[in-house]
């Protein structure tokens, strides 16, 4: 199968193809084994799962891990695999500039609905949530995209969320205020009603990216689709609400979300990598579910860093960041997110502009929490271009010679930023609202005059004719 891959089970033909998807036919408990195993998937960088024996499930199949790793990512983009890491940010980002977005076209039917339940059929219980950490007291689904509409403007947002399983017909969905699907509910909170949700699990690996995108206000995410494959994205009406919705998922769950009921949800493994506590969030009232024939579910394991939640969210945060941020400052010339969904984030300037432009950097570091990818970040790390911010070693030799914390290091106090962010006092949602953080940005780059004495010496590498040489001739001195 080649790109675009117009459905979930493309994509796992193409990932068995090259070698990279297991079929795991050894019994597997949802409590446990799933995500046990997607979590050394993640440490391993290994290949992809489609568990088919799910123990209580009969005829259930499970994937996981279709793009934790970025040779997964690029192949599902359609990129070289080769592509050189401080690459692959503006690479990545010229396919959305450059394909432009072309709404989707809508189907009158397709293969999310070769099954309907509504009623008494519907039966959450029957699905295999996998569990991810041992504290949970109920599963989650983990990998849905959350499709709301805005009662105003018709807007769709999507994006993933997680959804605590709460009865057969029932879940409870974590509404956050700073996300797009939070201002939305807002304004059906506004009317006094319940605000219609369609939960697609299962899609193919372009569209779970775009899901991820932390797009700008009133910009409908899945438009990102026709940007990646310059093709249109196939979607169907749902059946109970207006929202459109990719035509060849795995399954479609539609809902209500109530303005006044809430239930007590938690304790999730957050992407923070610690539990999170309890909370009172909006139920959504189960009122269909389309699935094909025999749907495959969507697993997405979370908690600890590294897994394929962090590998995707840090992929496309740093792909937006970047975006948004050279749209403002031209200047800046790449993006990084080295960690938690991009709370610790690195962007490299151009080191001729800024020394023409003393406290460039500054700007720089400033405007990343002026833009809608900036929201989570909490440290930020400004570097020259002369550096890859993909590279840890390189990051850390910055921090360590060029950054003097009494003088390069710049705080804000009382900003917006992660709800769930476990560093900051709980506070619940009276009062000051959780959420609101202190923000660093730290100047790592090469100082001007006084502070250049260290630096005019040069670095301090092996002759530059001799590193073209040895690079040539690498295999020949037996090295793969």
């Amino acid at each position: 199968m080649g790109f675009p891959f117009r459905d979930l089970r493309q994509w796992m033909s193409k990932l068995e193809a090259a070698g990279d998807l297991v079929r795991n036919r050894t019994e597997v408990d949802i409590r446990g084994d799933v995500a046990v195993i997607s979590r050394k998937i993640a440490r391993t960088e290994g290949p992809a799962v489609l568990h088919e024996n799910i123990m209580g499930y009969p005829g259930w199949r499970i994937f996981s891990d279709g793009i934790t790793t970025r040779r997964r990512r690029l192949l599902a983009l359609d990129i070289p695999s080769d592509t050189p890491s401080r690459q692959i940010t503006r690479v990545t980002a010229a396919k959305i500039s450059k394909g432009g977005s072309t709404k989707s076209k809508i189907l009158e039917d397709g293969p999310c609905k070769e099954v309907k339940l509504f009623g008494e059929d519907i039966d959450l219980l029957g699905i295999p949530m996998a569990f991810s950490g041992s504290r949970e007291s109920v599963p989650y689904l983990t990998a849905g995209i959350s499709f709301v509409k805005d009662p105003e403007t018709g807007w769709t947002n999507s994006g993933i969320r997680r959804f605590q399983l709460i009865g057969k017909d029932k879940l409870t969905d974590l509404v956050e205020p700073y996300q797009h699907e939070g201002v939305i509910f807002a304004k059906y909170l506004k009317q006094n009603k319940p605000m219609p949700i369609a939960i697609v699990v299962g899609t193919d690996p372009v569209a779970l990216m775009c899901s991820t995108i932390p797009a700008p206000p009133q910009v409908d995410e899945m438009d990102y689709w026709s940007a990646f494959t310059g093709q249109p994205l196939e979607v169907v009406k749902c059946e109970t609400n207006e929202i459109l919705v990719p035509a060849t998922a795995e399954m479609i769950i539609e809902g209500l979300i109530d303005p006044e009921v809430r239930a007590l949800e938690g304790p999730f493994p957050e992407f923070s990598g610690y539990y999170s506590g309890y909370r009172m969030c909006p139920i959504v009232n189960i009122k269909a579910i389309t699935m094909r024939k025999d749907p495959i579910y969507r697993y997405m394991y979370m908690a600890l860093s590294p897994s394929e939640g962090h590998g995707l969210g840090n992929f496309v945060s740093e792909v937006e960041l970047y975006r948004q941020l050279n749209a403002l400052i031209p200047e800046v010339s790449d993006v990084a997110v080295l960690s938690s969904y991009s709370f610790t984030t690195a962007v490299s300037v151009d080191k001729k502009a800024r020394l023409r432009a003393p406290g460039l950097q500054r700007k720089i570091g400033l405007a990343v929490k002026c833009v809608k990818a900036g929201v989570l970040v909490k440290n930020v790390l400004i570097v020259d271009d002369d550096v890859d911010v993909h590279n840890m070693h390189d990051l850390m030799w910055c921090m360590s010679v060029k950054f003097q914390p009494s003088r390069d290091i710049t705080i804000v106090r009382d900003i917006p930023g992660a709800l769930l962010d476990p560093s900051m006092l709980w506070v619940g949602h009276e009062g000051k609202r959780s959420g609101h953080i202190s923000y660093a940005v730290f100047d790592c780059t090469e100082k001007p005059a006084p502070y250049d004495e260290g630096y005019k010496r040069g670095l301090a590498t092996p002759p530059p004719e001799f590193l073209d040489i040895v690079e040539k001739k690498w295999s020949q001195y037996g090295f793969k």
